[in-house]
C-alpha cells in the first residue's frame, strides 16, 4: 500500500477512528490486525505468511529461551542460531541474485561456459526492516537491555507495526513497549501536529520529489543524448529526489503514528547542511546507522578476531597503525553490509557502501593535512564561506556516489560518469534547454520555490522543532500554515494521469 495513494490515506483515517473508539485495552490488538492487513494488502500468499511467521516465531522463541536459561553456552548458541535463521531468510529473499551474478562473473573469468539464471521472489513488504528490528530485539534480550515479550501477539505487533513497514524508522523494543501496548486517548495537539507532519511529507513527495523524478528519469534513460551538464544536474537532483521521497514518507508515517499518540524515533535531521560525509550520515537514515553501530560495528571492534588482528599488526607496524586497522576494518565491513542491505546488486554496495567508506576514510586520514594547510594559509574555517564550501563539497561527493545507486548496473553507472565529461559549455547559456526534459518553466519555478522552502525549513529544524513552534503560535497562524500546505499539495502536487505512486524509492527495501 503506497503512502501517497488514496487507499493508504483512507486506511489510515479508518484505523485512527476505530483505534480511539474501541476500548483502550483492545487498542494494541486492533493495531495488530490493521498491521497484518497492511502487511499482506494485495500481496498475501501462503509462502509470504510462512516467511513472516518464521521471523516472528524465531525471534519470540529465542527471546524466551535466552531469558529462561542461565547456561551461557546454550544462550549463546540460541542467539547465533536464531540470528542466522533470520539473516538466512533475508539473504535468500533479497540477495540471492547478488550471489548468482557473482558466480556467473567468476565463471566468465575462468572461461567456464556455465551461466545460472537469476531468481525473482516476491518477498513480504518491509522484510528488510523488521528482520533487522527482530535481530536487534533478540540481541537486546541477550544483553539484558530488555525483558522478552511473552505474548506472541504483542511481539507480532512490535515486528509489524504498520507505519514502519515501508520505510522504517528502525525501532527498539525497550523504547516502544509502553507506546505500542499503552492506552491512548485522543489528543487534539497530537492530531494537529500529526496532520501537519503528514501534509509536510506529502508536500515533499508530491510537489518536490515527483517533479525531480521526471527530470532525473529523462536524463538517465538517455544519458548519451543528455550528457555533460544535464547529467551533473540530474545527479544533484536525484539526491534531492531520494531525500524528499524518503524523508517525506517518514514524515507521513510519523504523523499518522503521532495522531495515535505513538512517537517514533527521528530518521533525518537536515543532512544537506552537513560539512562532511561522516556528518551527513549522522543525519541521514539515523536509525539504520544507530542499529549498525550498536549491533555490527562495536561488536566487531570488540571481537577476539579484530583484537588479535590488532595485536598482530602492532608487532609489525606499531600501535598507531594497529589502532587504525582495528577501526577501519570493522567500518569497512559495516559499510559493505549497508550496501548489501539496500539491495542485492553491486550498484548498492558501491554507492551506499564502499564509496561512503572511502570518503570517510579520506576525510579522517587527510584531516591533519587539511588542518595544517588551513593554518599555513591563515584560513578561518568557521566563516560562512568556508562552511558553505564544505557543505557544497559534501553534497557533490554524495551526489556522485548516488549515480551508482540510481543506475541499473555498474557498467551503466560508469557510462553515465564518462558522459558527464562530454562537456558543452554553451548549454549553460541556454537555460531553456532544461525545459525540454519533462518540466516546463512553470514546473521549474514551482520546484525552485519549493526547494527554497525545504532548505529554509531544514535550517530552522536544526535549531528547533518547526511544526511544534508553529503550533505554539495563535490558532489563526497555525491553521493558515496547515491550509497553505494542503492547497499547495492539491494545486501543485504531481498526480493524476502521469502520476506513478509506485516510484516510491525505498518501498523496494
Amino acid at each position: 500500500m503506497i503512502l501517497t495513494t488514496f487507499n493508504f490515506l483512507f486506511f489510515a483515517v479508518i484505523t485512527i477512528l476505530i483505534y480511539f473508539i474501541i476500548p483502550k485495552k483492545l487498542q494494541w490488538l486492533f493495531l495488530l490486525v490493521s498491521s497484518f492487513y497492511f502487511l499482506f494488502y494485495k500481496s498475501f500468499s501462503i509462502l509470504n505468511l510462512i516467511y513472516v511467521m518464521i521471523i516472528l516465531i524465531t525471534s519470540w522463541g529465542a527471546g524466551l529461551i535466552i531469558d529462561k536459561f542461565k547456561n551461557k553456552k546454550i544462550v549463546k548458541y540460541v542467539l547465533i542460531i536464531s540470528v542466522l535463521i533470520i539473516l538466512g531468510e533475508l539473504v535468500f529473499l533479497k540477495d540471492s541474485n547478488l550471489f548468482i551474478t557473482t558466480i556467473n562473473h567468476l565463471c566468465n573469468l575462468m572461461g567456464i561456459n556455465k551461466q545460472f539464471d537469476l531468481v525473482y521472489r516476491n518477498a513480504p513488504i518491509g522484510i528488510s526492516y523488521y528482520s533487522l528490528i527482530m535481530i536487534g530485539y533478540i540481541i537486546d534480550v541477550y544483553r539484558g537491555v530488555c525483558k522478552p515479550q511473552k505474548n506472541i501477539l504483542k511481539c507480532a505487533l512490535f515486528m509489524s507495526y504498520f507505519p514502519i513497514l515501508t520505510s522504517g524508522p528502525f525501532i527498539r523494543y525497550n523504547d516502544m513497549e509502553d507506546k505500542l501496548f499503552g492506552k491512548h486517548k485522543f489528543n487534539y495537539d497530537n492530531f494537529c501536529y500529526g496532520l501537519t507532519r503528514v501534509c509536510w511529507g506529502l508536500f515533499k513527495i508530491l510537489v518536490i520529489s515527483q517533479r525531480l523524478a521526471i527530470f532525473v528519469n529523462t536524463v538517465y534513460a538517455d544519458y548519451y543524448t543528455y550528457n555533460g551538464f544535464y547529467i551533473i544536474i540530474a545527479a544533484m537532483f536525484f539526491v534531492l529526489q531520494l531525500y524528499t521521497n524518503f524523508s517525506g514518507s517518514i514524515d507521513v508515517i510519523m504523523g499518522v503514528s503521532k495522531i495515535m499518540g505513538i512517537d517514533l524515533p527521528e530518521n533525518f535531521t537536515s543532512p544537506f547542511y552537513s560539512r562532511t560525509i561522516t556528518e551527513l550520515w549522522r543525519n541521514w537514515h539515523i536509525t539504520l546507522g544507530a542499529w549498525l553501530k550498536d549491533y555490527i560495528f562495536y561488536p566487531l571492534m570488540k571481537s577476539d578476531f579484530i583484537q588479535n588482528l590488532g595485536k598482530f599488526f602492532k608487532k609489525i607496524f606499531g600501535k598507531k597503525v594497529s589502532k587504525k586497522i582495528t577501526l577501519y576494518l570493522p567500518m569497512l565491513i559495516m559499510w559493505i553490509l549497508i550496501g548489501i542491505w539496500h539491495g542485492g546488486a553491486y550498484t548498492f554496495i558501491i554507492s551506499s557502501g564502499i564509496l561512503q567508506f572511502i570518503f570517510i576514510f579520506l576525510e579522517d586520514t587527510l584531516a591533519p593535512l587539511a588542518k595544517k594547510i588551513n593554518k599555513k594559509l591563515n584560513i578561518n574555517t568557521e566563516t560562512f564561506g568556508y562552511k558553505f564550501y564544505q557543505c557544497v563539497r559534501t553534497y557533490l561527493l554524495f551526489s556522485f556516489s548516488m549515480i551508482f545507486f540510481r543506475a541499473n548496473t555498474v557498467g551503466e553507472a560508469i557510462g553515465i560518469i564518462k558522459n558527464m565529461f562530454a562537456w558543452n559549455p554553451w548549454i549553460l547559456l541556454d537555460h531553456t534547454s532544461l525545459y525540454t526534459l519533462g518540466l516546463d518553466m512553470l514546473d521549474f519555478k514551482v520546484l525552485m520555490i519549493s526547494l527554497v522552502v525545504l532548505f529554509v525549513v531544514g535550517r530552522m529544524q536544526m535549531k528547533f522543532d518547526v511544526i511544534k513552534k508553529v503550533f505554539e503560535q495563535n490558532i489563526v497562524f497555525r491553521w493558515i500554515v496547515l491550509y497553505l500546505l494542503i492547497f499547495s499539495i492539491i494545486i501543485f502536487g504531481m498526480y493524476g494521469p502521469g502520476y506513478d505512486a509506485a516510484t516510491f524509492i525505498y518501498r523496494q527495501f
